[in-house]
């Protein structure tokens, strides 16, 4: 036995629907984009901080053995 399908009306898919989804699809993209973006700089900001830390802490440790001497 086969289910009764004359009932139903088959869904067609169409360009708009088709242009519809890809819409959706480089909105999704977009944001996912900007998302790491932002995440990568603030990533790299902090990267950046530390370095700078860690050169000014170097400079006074070696300015305050060179003073010792």
């Amino acid at each position: 036995m086969t289910p009764d399908t004359s009932g139903t009306l088959e869904h067609r898919l169409t360009i708009d629907d088709v242009r519809h989804h890809a819409e959706e699809v480089k909105d999704i993209a977009l944001s996912e984009v900007k998302r790491f973006r932002d995440e990568q700089s603030t990533r790299a900001a902090i990267v950046g901080l530390v370095v700078v830390v860690g050169v000014v802490s170097l400079a006074y440790y070696l300015g305050t053995r060179a003073s010792r001497s």
